[in-house]
């Protein structure tokens, strides 16, 4: 728990602070309280009672202006945001992820693509090119599940949902002919569907099934 408090705490110190609060030290310190007030009232973990002080603070319009003025072009997920990335690329956004790569190299490639990292962990927050924002950089508190994890991005940097991109790789998506892929394509479903699509990095098929359904009915309720 000692790192997670640590995490946010810096998270907090970092809202207080773009929303130019006074004395952030006090601030921190009330916003730690309330959330262990808040736990032992309704007893919950601690750590629900700090995500819901964040989400409380995130609501207050003057913390809404802390969003980025403009949307990062590219995300790169850590180790263990796999499905968020996928989540993220099914919006329209380009989210790279590798299993099992280590911090170093993580921050090496997002440097070089000029990309922004999201990561759940909390030391990795602690890297001077992270806290410096010399890479830019959201943590993300690992008690969330992925669609509140995509909810907290999008709203953090004031994201729309784009043209959906391959869940695979990240690569655009072009319309292909339906007899071009016959043979990729389940019988069933080459009967009943006309619209294809092929991404034009890694060459997967894609097609709306029901899959596709709930997909989109996630991402139209981050409209809201």
């Amino acid at each position: 728990m000692g790192r997670i408090l640590k995490a946010y705490e810096t998270r907090f110190r970092w809202l207080l602070r773009s929303a130019r609060a006074r004395r952030l030290d006090q601030g921190v310190e009330a916003l730690i309280n309330k959330a262990r007030q808040f736990s032992a009232t309704h007893q919950i973990p601690l750590a629900d009672g700090l995500a819901r002080v964040q989400e409380e603070l995130a609501l207050r319009p003057q913390f809404r202006t802390v969003n980025h003025s403009s949307a990062p072009v590219i995300f790169y997920c850590d180790a263990g945001l796999g499905g968020l990335a996928r989540w993220l690329r099914a919006a329209g956004y380009e989210a790279f992820w590798e299993a099992g790569i280590d911090d170093d190299e993580l921050l090496r490639r997002a440097r070089t693509l000029a990309a922004t990292i999201l990561t759940t962990d909390s030391m990795l927050m602690e890297r001077r090119v992270l806290r410096n924002q010399v890479i830019p950089s959201l943590w993300l508190p690992p008690t969330l599940g992925i669609s509140e994890q995509l909810r907290l991005v999008f709203r953090e940097f004031n994201l729309q949902l784009r043209t959906p991109r391959c869940i695979r790789c990240g690569g655009e998506l072009r319309r292909a002919d339906k007899e071009e892929l016959r043979g990729r394509v389940p019988p069933r479903t080459y009967r009943w569907l006309d619209e294809y699509f092929v991404c034009t990095r890694c060459g997967q098929a894609f097609w709306h099934g029901t899959h596709w359904t709930r997909i989109v009915k996630e991402l139209e309720s981050l409209r809201g």
